[in-house]
């Protein structure tokens, strides 16, 4: 059976792909990119399907907040990373309702998907790995105990997420994602890269949920609190070359100093300016790879007060002194 669409409100089947289960065991790498035209919405769709595995990446442009029926029968496990937008899913599977924010992921099980999938805003940003169970029991054979315990699980067949509660995406989950869907390499170490960065996510994802599980005091109590966290973390981005400092940022956020450390180490497993330095010099990376620009104009980009302060830095973390085009 192929994914269904249906306006939930006369039952019009108005999208259907055939991408099944089977098509997930292709040998050699199937890439897809396509724009879906909905009546209400306006799609772009990059997947990547190999060996048991598919990629999706998504970007959606509403003209209306809508629900949409959604029919699958994918029996497979799916990762998922809202990156941006609000979604709701009314899982009738798992018989729960799930609100995903921007910068959210959690990861789901269930023989097939049959729901409702709501926008709650005009834009939407979304990353997607689906794994069939015999690819991902491989995969997570040696795991921590809360993945094993999400296996088992599986293995009797339950429709399950694996936490109740969501968690934030981390920087260096950020930078996996986009360093698979920024892949330039040619399909066949295209295909080998996209499995390492598949492995690195789920063992990402079973740490974090993994952690959560400890006891710990919360500090983002409300959403008001985790979005203005979510909004400190996106003008620190946003302005990487000239941060405003702690107490500024914590003023520009609407929340005080303390709760923005204390719950951007919680959201983020970072500090704040532990998590800007990760950012720029992953960033630097990115741009060296490239190999367009030099390692001065990098470092002035993105804020370094030397060429030596950026090398330093640099190869500190990489090991490597940075060497940009000549």
């Amino acid at each position: 059976m192929p994914t269904t669409f249906r306006n939930t409100a006369d039952n019009a089947i108005i999208h259907q792909n055939n991408f099944v289960a089977t098509d997930f065991n292709a040998p050699n790498l199937v890439e897809v990119n396509k724009t879906i035209s909905l009546p209400y919405a306006e799609g772009k769709l990059s997947q990547w399907i190999f060996d048991g595995i598919s990629i999706s990446y998504n970007n959606w442009t509403y003209s209306d907040y809508v629900e949409t029926a959604l029919k699958t029968d994918l029996d497979v496990v799916h990762l998922h990373f809202n990156l941006r937008g609000k979604i709701y899913m009314e899982h009738s599977s798992l018989g729960k309702n799930f609100t995903l924010n921007s910068y959210q992921h959690n990861i789901f099980y269930s023989n097939g998907f049959e729901g409702i999938i709501k926008n709650g805003e005009l834009t939407s940003e979304t990353f997607i790995i689906q794994i069939t169970k015999a690819v991902f029991f491989n995969l997570i054979k040696d795991a921590n105990y809360r993945m094993k315990n999400f296996a088992d699980q599986i293995l009797e067949g339950k429709p399950i997420s694996i936490s109740e509660n969501n968690l934030y995406i981390d920087l260096l989950m950020h930078n996996a994602i986009k360093n698979i869907v920024q892949c330039k390499y040619e399909p066949g170490l295209k295909k080998m890269f996209f499995f390492s960065k598949c492995i690195e996510l789920l063992v990402l994802q079973s740490e974090a949920f993994g952690r959560s599980t400890e006891s710990k005091k919360l500090i983002c109590k409300t959403d008001y609190d985790k979005e203005r966290i979510l909004f400190a973390r996106n003008y620190l981005i946003q302005n990487a070359d000239m941060p405003p400092s702690l107490s500024e940022l914590a003023m520009i956020s609407g929340i005080n100093e303390f709760k923005l450390k204390a719950g951007f180490k919680e959201l983020f497993n970072n500090t704040v300016f532990g998590y800007l330095s990760d950012y720029r010099l992953e960033e630097a990376k990115n741009e060296l790879t490239v190999g367009q620009k030099t390692a001065t104009e990098i470092a002035f980009e993105l804020g370094y007060s030397s060429l030596q302060h950026f090398s330093t830095a640099f190869k500190k973390k990489f090991g490597v002194s940075p060497k940009g085009r000549g």
